[in-house]
Formats: structure tokens, C-alpha cells, sequence
């Protein structure tokens, strides 16, 4: 399993071979949720967000094994530079693979309650019950499988942004601007990109979906009552191409077995670089 205490240790590597490392923010119960930058700043910058939701831990080990790709591989050519936020959701990665020894007092008795159980395997929220990928401000409270009331899974929050998780992750991108996001979750091997776009960015985000599907193997899809994401809200308030990429296979259940990394890693090590130069072109030309 890809911890929490891994990735501090990672982001430490990266410091010594002399990548930029930060922090975004922090989470709600006061964790740093840390960046790392590849490449170069010349205004066309990508977000790659991962670990937003708690049992998805094996993207931030994605997103960290891509960072050092392109560490490791300087000679490509990158138009531009890649903020990769590993784990965006540490309580809830912690709580989902520790369960709630990790907690104290209230917060861990409160848990307990939500969860109805000490099994926290299949945890996806924040350590206060809000699901981070529905609380962003983007027809927020009317997907069709939101939650009212805090629970292990989609629960909208009490307003958009009202998670200390999300509103950092939206701060961190309204102040760099990126050209492009790409969010990872797990599992179905698919790639997700509408959110109300009309005409020429509807056309540009479809056909840049379908080179990531193309890249990936993966199949686009389209996701109706699903609102209130990272992806959505970049669409919206951003106007600029977001997409979600859902990583392995429908085969295997949750918790999702690490024995898969590999293949996940090698349908998608290059694909950040690939869709960030792609983006840069296009807006270029």
C-alpha cells in the first residue's frame, strides 16, 4: 500500500534531486497535502490531481511514479510545466488504511457512526464524511446519488467547498491558472469529459478525450447526474479542458489490489506530458 508517510518520504526525494516541492494546503484535520512541480514556467501549467477519494490510494502512487517519469526522462520535450498533487484526501487515505486508530476523541467516535462499522477499507471521504469530488461548486447538491447527511461516500457537505480539502485544491488552481487538469480515480478504465461544453470547446474536449482513450486503451464515456466534481468545476468556472480518468480494471473490487499498479502505470506514465503539450498546441496554433 502507497501511505501517506510514503509520499512525505517521496516528495523528500524529489527535494534532493532538485525538483520543486510544496505544499497546497491542508487537510481538515491539519495534513499537509504537498506538490510537486516538473518542468518549466512559462504560463501553460497542468494540475494532475490524484487521492481525492480515500480507497483510491493507489493514484497518488501513480502520480508520484509519473513525476519521476518525466524526472528521469528531461529530454522529452514538456511545453510547459505539470503541478502533480498526489493525495488530495490524506485523512481519508489514513483513515481508509489505518482505520481509526488514526483518529482522536470526537473525530474518531464521529467516524465510527458514519461508517456503522470499523471497516474503513472501502472508505472514499474526507475524516468529516464529505465527499471532496461532489462538494466543488458545479450544480453542486443535485447529482443523483448525493447524500445529505455525512456518510463513507457522497455526501455533498453543507455547501460547496465547506471541506478544507477541496477549497485549498480550488485556491491552488485559481491562482495557477493550468491550461488543463487531469484527475485520477479508480476503477473502469475510463475517461470522462463533458460538463455542459457547446460548440468548439464541446468539439476540442471530445477529441482531446479521445486521444487520451486512444493513448490509454481506455474507453470514453459520458456521466449524466454525476455534478459537483474537481472536473466540473474546472470546466465551468475555468472554461478550459478537465477530465477525469478512472484507472483499472472493472475485473477487481475495492480494495483495488496493488498487483495491478504495473499495468495501470504503463497504459498511463506519459499521458500527463502527452495531453499538456497537445493543449499548448492547440492553443498555439
Amino acid at each position: 500500500m502507497f501511505t501517506y508517510g510514503n509520499l512525505l518520504d517521496e516528495m523528500q526525494m524529489f527535494c534532493r534531486f532538485g525538483a520543486e516541492t510544496g505544499i497546497v494546503g491542508e487537510s481538515e484535520l491539519g495534513q499537509q497535502i504537498p506538490y510537486v512541480f516538473i518542468g518549466q514556467k512559462n504560463g501553460n501549467c497542468m494540475i494532475v490531481q490524484a487521492a481525492i477519494h480515500a480507497r483510491e490510494h493507489l493514484t497518488a502512487l501513480l502520480a508520484v511514479c509519473q513525476a519521476k517519469y518525466l524526472l528521469k526522462n528531461s529530454s522529452l520535450t514538456l511545453l510547459g510545466g505539470i503541478y502533480f498533487v498526489p493525495m488530495v484526501n490524506p485523512d481519508g487515505v489514513r483513515l481508509c488504511q489505518e482505520g481509526v486508530n488514526c483518529l482522536d476523541g470526537d473525530d474518531r467516535r464521529a467516524a465510527i457512526a458514519i461508517n456503522r462499522g470499523m471497516d474503513f477499507s472501502l472508505w472514499k471521504a474526507n475524516a468529516k464524511g464529505v465527499d471532496l469530488n461532489v462538494n466543488f461548486d458545479a450544480e453542486w447538491g443535485c447529482g443523483t446519488e448525493n447524500e445529505f447527511e455525512p456518510a463513507p461516500q457522497n455526501y455533498v457537505g453543507t455547501k460547496p467547498f465547506c471541506a478544507a480539502e477541496s477549497r485549498t485544491l480550488k485556491d491552488f488552481t485559481l491562482r495557477l491558472n493550468p491550461c488543463v487538469t487531469l484527475s485520477y480515480h479508480l476503477k473502469g478504465q475510463e475517461v470522462y469529459w463533458q460538463f455542459n461544453q457547446e460548440g468548439e470547446a464541446a468539439e476540442r474536449d471530445e477529441k482531446l478525450a479521445n486521444a487520451i482513450a486512444a493513448y490509454t486503451g481506455y474507453t470514453v464515456k459520458s456521466t449524466p447526474g454525476s455534478v459537483g466534481g474537481y472536473k466540473d468545476w474546472c470546466i465551468q468556472t475555468l472554461q478550459i479542458p478537465s477530465f477525469t480518468v478512472e484507472v483499472g480494471s472493472d475485473d477487481f473490487l475495492h480494495p483495488f489490489p496493488y498487483s495491478q499498479f504495473r499495468t495501470i502505470y504503463e497504459q498511463n506514465a506519459d499521458l500527463p506530458r502527452r495531453l499538456l503539450n497537445t493543449v499548448v498546441s492547440m492553443r498555439q496554433s
